[in-house]
């Protein structure tokens, strides 16, 4: 089991990767926006942190870039699920976006969960 920090606005869309997180036996913590987030990722360190990119006040790369500068929070690995990836990029499973010389994973909207599954290694 795994502990996943899920940062997605679409509530929909949280609440089903979320169920499939949990079924699969994940610990999974859930937030709508990325500055509410921030206090649970200091709190419990996930294994691995899923952040949506586009979301109000403040965007996932935003996000990742401040947690970066973390030095207990910037070794948590980060896939990004993003609707941003170009249609052709959408054949690619593991795409990937570059924030300040870190390549992150992406995963692109809308997804099977069993993509997802894949990529944390479920």
């Amino acid at each position: 089991m795994s502990k996943i920090c899920l940062v997605e606005d679409d509530q929909d869309l949280a609440n089903l990767t979320k169920t499939a997180l949990v079924k699969n036996g994940h610990e999974v913590m859930l937030f709508h926006e990325a500055r509410k987030a921030f206090e649970g990722i200091r709190l419990h360190k996930p294994d691995l942190i899923l952040m949506d990119i586009m979301m109000p006040r403040m965007s996932g790369t935003e996000a990742v870039r401040i947690l970066s500068k973390d030095p207990d929070l910037k070794n948590i690995p980060v896939i990004f699920l993003t609707a941003l990836i170009s249609e052709k990029d959408k054949d690619v499973e593991e795409s990937g976006i570059t924030i300040d010389g870190v390549n992150y994973k992406t995963l692109g909207k809308p997804y099977e969960i069993e993509q997802l599954l894949k990529m944390i290694g479920n």
